[in-house]
């Protein structure tokens, strides 16, 4: 995988970043979300699927600059992701939360204005096969065929969006607006999860999660959630990270690039309403920072993952969308949710393919000057079929080089009347022609010189249909046939020859053409 957006996973390193804020997110969850906070009942994991030929996510107006998402009752949170990324900055929301609480020690973290105070962000390191959650059933039935949505269409200028739905009890950490509106973000998030406890456990749990602003916006994040439910009377947690990237990869090599490069995740190519994406499953274990613990010593949590990555249509954006639970327990339910948001998503696009990137500015303006260049190259070819088309046999056959030799009779031809003005009596005995001449006319007394293997032509016409006069012409191939005259008359004595000669067969000559035309 390349970092330049052209060939491979819009850079390893940016999506590893994408990554280390979900692993972060999940150890955030096991270190500061106790039993006791507020939690959903599973049933706020899922949201309203919406109505075959309903309204679409786009029909909810949204504006580019404000929080980037907005509740629909029974359907959740429509979240919109753009490429613009976020503005908040960690120590600009940081500032803002201590001004809402007090600015004691955040965890016995003295200046704790930066992620790195907090050991955050955490690694991400893949664990082994083993540990790996099954491919469940929910996201199985996503490789099941169906019909694909074409984007909503936006006014030129506005690149291309990606919306989607997301359950009511995932709580958002991240807004589209300045240090301040993240600061409140956070401060309600905060003051809904902890309403039973005091402000510093709410400062607390809001000040690391500021801490990842920087690293979520370098990692291309756009949206980021928190999930805290109770399941069969236990607490348990999810996370969830969308980032956008550039990125050209086409699916097939994304799925084969994302198999090659991680052997202990089981990947899958399926296709959502929105379009093909690849989704994979894996084992994550990151750290949970000792100052983020309770006696001050390092831990490590093993989660849950599943990611998927849609290509966008304007053909160099990359979405990627990843749910980390460290309740394993909970594996199924969680996925079930992912393929529920998954099915949500939805793109808009204003039809203007995105550039290439920077460092090929040239070849992007010779791939506009391409292709006024196709209609060139068809003219060539358009002249020599001309000759081809040219001759066409009128009056004369041409000769065939395989096959059986046909004469083609002359346009003027009738069949059924005299073809010539020679008597019957001079037509001459025919004679094989041992060389055949493929360029020779057609004689005029048989223009069609057909040439008939192993048959026998009728001798009698019927008596509506004239015999067709003249002599046959000598066989090229198979046997030669002889053609009688107009006025032939098996029946009557077709010569002066008398009968009584003609009737005896001993003094007949071996093969005399004007007695027995078919000798």
């Amino acid at each position: 995988m390349t970092q330049d957006g052209q060939g491979s996973l819009t850079g390893a390193a940016v999506v590893a970043a994408a990554e280390r804020i979900s692993a972060s997110l999940d150890s955030l969850a096991e270190a500061l979300l106790g039993p006791d906070i507020t939690r959903h009942a599973p049933d706020t994991l899922f949201s309203t699927p919406p109505t075959p030929g309903g309204p679409t996510l786009f029909d909810t107006w949204l504006t580019r600059t404000g929080p980037g998402r907005l509740a629909r009752p029974g359907r959740g949170t429509v979240v919109s992701c753009t490429p613009p990324r976020p503005a908040a900055t960690s120590a600009g929301t940081i500032e803002a939360l201590l001004d809402r609480y007090d600015r004691q020690a955040v965890r016995g973290v003295p200046h704790a204005q930066q992620a790195a105070a907090f050991q955050l962000p955490v690694s991400a390191e893949p664990s082994a096969a083993q540990l790996r959650p099954a491919f469940a059933a929910p996201l199985a039935e996503l490789a099941t065929g169906r019909q694909t949505l074409a984007p909503a269409e936006l006014p030129t200028g506005h690149g291309v969006e990606v919306r989607f739905a997301v359950p009511p009890t995932f709580h958002a950490l991240t807004v589209r607006g300045a240090d301040q509106a993240a600061a409140e973000q956070l401060g309600e998030v905060a003051e809904e999860l902890f309403a039973a406890a005091d402000t510093r456990a709410r400062r607390d749990w809001a000040v690391p999660h500021a801490s990842l602003l920087d690293d979520g916006a370098a990692a291309d994040v756009r949206f980021a959630a928190l999930a805290a439910t109770r399941i069969d009377g236990r607490p348990s947690n999810a996370s969830l990270v969308v980032a956008l990237h550039q990125d050209r990869t086409p699916i097939a090599e994304l799925a084969a690039e994302l198999a090659t490069s991680r052997p202990q995740a089981e990947v899958w190519t399926v296709i959502l309403p929105s379009g093909p994406a690849v989704v994979l499953v894996q084992g994550r274990t990151g750290a949970i920072p000792a100052p983020l613990t309770e006696d001050g010593t390092r831990r490590w949590v093993v989660s849950s993952v599943v990611q998927a990555f849609l290509p966008l249509p304007d053909g160099a954006s990359l979405l990627s969308v990843q749910l980390g639970t460290a309740t394993g327990e909970d594996w199924e339910l969680y996925a079930s949710v992912f393929a529920e948001l998954l099915r949500s998503v939805e793109f808009g696009w204003d039809g203007v393919t995105a550039p290439a990137a920077a460092a090929s500015g040239p070849p992007t303006s010779s791939v506009i000057a391409v292709p006024p260049m196709p209609p060139a190259p068809p003219a060539p070819p358009a002249t020599p079929p001309a000759p081809v088309q040219a001759p066409e046999p009128a009056s004369t056959a041409e000769p065939r080089r395989k096959g059986t030799p046909v004469n083609v009779p002359p346009p003027d031809f009738d069949p059924f009347a005299p073809a010539n003005a020679a008597p019957p009596a001079a037509t001459p005995t025919p004679t094989p022609t041992p060389a055949p001449e493929p360029a020779a006319a057609p004689q005029p007394l048989d223009p069609f010189g057909t040439v008939v293997k192993n048959q026998a032509r009728a001798p009698f016409a019927p008596p509506t249909e004239p015999e067709r006069p003249g002599t046959a012409e000598p066989r090229r191939k198979g046997t030669p046939v002889n053609v009688p005259p107009p006025d032939f008359d098996p029946f009557a004595p077709a010569d002066a020859t008398p009968p009584a000669a003609s009737s005896d067969p001993s003094a007949e000559p071996p093969a005399p053409a004007e007695a027995d035309p078919f000798s």
